[in-house]
C-alpha cells in the first residue's frame, strides 16, 4: 500500500508543481505555434496517490470514458506517463487542433488518434524535459500511443501498467484553455517505490536539502 513517506510532504509537492508549471508553459507555447491559436496550460494541483485512488479521483471528476496518450519513460527515474481527457473534452480539443468545429465522435477515428498523440507528445515531453533540466540529468520518452476507454481499462495491466500495491501515481490536474474553451485534463506519472525514492532524492539534491 502507499505509505505516507516524506515524498508526499507539501514542501516536495510544491517544488514539483512549480517545475511542472514551467513545463506546461513550454508545452503551451509549442501547442500555440502548432495550431496558430493561443493556448494556456497550468497545473493547479499535484498529488501522490495509489494507482487505484488515481483512477477513483479522475473517475469522480470525469464520470465518463477518457481519451489520451500513454508514454513510457526512463532516465533520472523510470515510469509511464499518461495524458487523459474526458471523452467529450478530448473531442473539443481535437476540434480546436484540427480547426473543424463540425466534427462528431463518429467522425473521429485516425484523425483523433493522430491529433491526440501529437498533443500528448508535446505535453508529456515538455514535462520530461523540464524535470530533466531541473535534475541536470537525461530523461528519455518512448514512442507515445493513443489510448481510449474506461479508466479501469487505461489503468489496467493491458497497457503495461504496474498492478502491484506499491505502484504510486503522481497525479497532475491540468487546466487547458484554447479558443475560449476550458478543457480539464490529467497528467499521471506511474512509478514504483524505487522510482519515487529516486525522484525524491533528485528533488532533495536540486533544492540542497
Amino acid at each position: 500500500m502507499l505509505d505516507k513517506s516524506p515524498v508526499l510532504d507539501d514542501f516536495f509537492v510544491d517544488a514539483v508543481a512549480e517545475v511542472l508549471n514551467i513545463a506546461m508553459g513550454n508545452a503551451a507555447a509549442s501547442l500555440s505555434e502548432m495550431i496558430n491559436e493561443e493556448v494556456q496550460l497550468s497545473v493547479p494541483g499535484v498529488q501522490f496517490v495509489s494507482r487505484t485512488d488515481a483512477a477513483l479521483i479522475i473517475g469522480k471528476r470525469t464520470k465518463t470514458n477518457v481519451s489520451g496518450v500513454l508514454q513510457p519513460f526512463h532516465g533520472a527515474f523510470d515510469g509511464e506517463a499518461m495524458l487523459l481527457f474526458p471523452e467529450k473534452q478530448s473531442l473539443e480539443l481535437v476540434r480546436a487542433v484540427l480547426q473543424q468545429d463540425d466534427l462528431t465522435l463518429e467522425d473521429l477515428t485516425d484523425m483523433e488518434q493522430e491529433a491526440m498523440t501529437e498533443i500528448g507528445n508535446v505535453i508529456l515531453n515538455a514535462c520530461l524535459c523540464s524535470i530533466a533540466d531541473m535534475f541536470s540529468q537525461e530523461m528519455f520518452g518512448e514512442i507515445p500511443e493513443f489510448i481510449q476507454g474506461s479508466l479501469k481499462k487505461v489503468f489496467s495491466v493491458e497497457n503495461g501498467l504496474d498492478h502491484s500495491d506499491d505502484a504510486i501515481v503522481m497525479l497532475l490536474n491540468m487546466d487547458f484553455s484554447v479558443e475560449k474553451k476550458k478543457i480539464q485534463g490529467y497528467v499521471t506519472f506511474l512509478m514504483d517505490v524505487n522510482s519515487v525514492a529516486q525522484f525524491k532524492a533528485n528533488i532533495e539534491e536540486f533544492l540542497g536539502v
